[in-house]
């Protein structure tokens, strides 16, 4: 009687029958899983497997499963070899990303020293994030195509060009910056962090499934009312008309048309005093009307001038509706300090 044994085995038998001649032959095999994988490929062909015949090996029909279970673990070596080698092919790409992407796939020159952006959206789920992004990627670009840091300033007017500035967008780029650049001497390049941002934010870029705060069409769905000047408006104001400008010399009576005494106003707060990067009409009427007593112009007028289209080449608006110079009118009024008239 057979003992019993704590070890699987799979039981084989061969029977053979001859008549007249009485001939018979009656063989039994007993394997373990183990040594089954070595014999089946000799026995499997013409040795059958026989039901057990003790109900203690009740599961031992299913033993049958062995053959096919080893063949299966040895392809699933395999799968797990090609999966390893598909996560090298998918690995490789992934890195060359900030190799095969140039800073010319994300902006062209203007040819007066500024990049403009050929995708707007870059990715931020609100506001904020969308103008950090543009920031950290200008920075990237302009250290790569020019081999130096970006000026504060350069960057903030960059951000106006781009349609990303409102009145927001210094505080934001302070934040990022202590994140993502290292300042040196006022103008910014990226730190490791940036460049690890960077990484993230093009990958993310060419992902046409993401889709970030559409800002850009917010910008003039809004009141097309100027934002009314307050009390704390009213006390800035009058800081700034005592404070020293190059046109406290320039005969502002020269100035014969509207657009030009808007231009005047928007160059001495946003660029000769430096005090704001964009203005409301309201504030820049009442800067004008107080420091040069001698114009001639209405706060309707001077509103309605850095809203019309035909000074659309002249007059940049915030979401905000916040106004600042385009590069042509800083060069216009430029023109005027340099030759002391119109």
């Amino acid at each position: 009687m057979p003992q019993p044994n704590a070890t699987p085995m799979n039981n084989f038998s061969l029977e053979e029958e001859q008549s007249d001649s009485n001939y018979s032959r009656k063989l039994n095999l007993s394997f373990t899983d183990t040594a089954i994988d070595k014999v089946a490929s000799v026995l499997g062909g013409y040795v059958p497997l026989t039901p057990p015949k003790s109900p203690k090996h009740i599961v031992k029909p299913q033993q049958q499963l062995v053959l096919p279970f080893l063949q299966t673990s040895e392809e699933n070596e395999q799968l797990d070899q090609s999966e390893d080698v598909s996560d090298e092919a998918v690995e490789i790409p992934a890195k060359s990303i900030p190799d095969d992407n140039s800073p010319s796939d994300y902006f062209d020159k203007d040819g007066q020293g500024f990049l403009v952006s050929n995708n707007n959206d870059y990715k931020g789920r609100n506001k904020k994030l969308q103008q950090q992004r543009f920031s950290i990627l200008y920075v990237w670009a302009h250290n790569s195509l020019n081999g130096e840091p970006v000026p504060n300033d350069h960057l903030t007017q960059a951000a106006q060009r781009n349609g990303v500035y409102d009145q927001n967008y210094p505080t934001y780029l302070k934040e990022a910056a202590s994140r993502f650049f290292t300042k040196l001497d006022g103008a910014f390049k990226l730190n490791p962090s940036g460049r690890t941002e960077v990484s993230k934010i093009k990958i993310e870029m060419q992902d046409s499934d993401l889709s970030g705060l559409e800002y850009w069409n917010s910008t003039r769905k809004k009141s097309n009312r100027s934002p009314r000047a307050t009390k704390e408006d009213a006390q800035r104001v009058e800081q700034w008309i005592h404070t020293p400008s190059k046109f406290d010399s320039f005969d502002v009576r020269g100035l014969n048309n509207r657009s030009d005494l808007a231009i005047l106003t928007l160059y001495d707060i946003t660029k000769e005093l430096n005090v704001e990067n964009a203005v409301k009409p309201s504030l820049a009427y009442e800067y004008l009307t107080k420091r040069y007593k001698t114009v001639s112009i209405t706060k309707k007028n001077l509103s309605d001038t850095l809203s019309d289209k035909r000074y659309k080449k002249y007059f940049e608006r915030t979401s905000e509706g916040l106004y600042y110079l385009t590069q042509e009118a800083e060069s216009l009024a430029e023109s005027w300090t340099t030759q002391g008239s119109v």
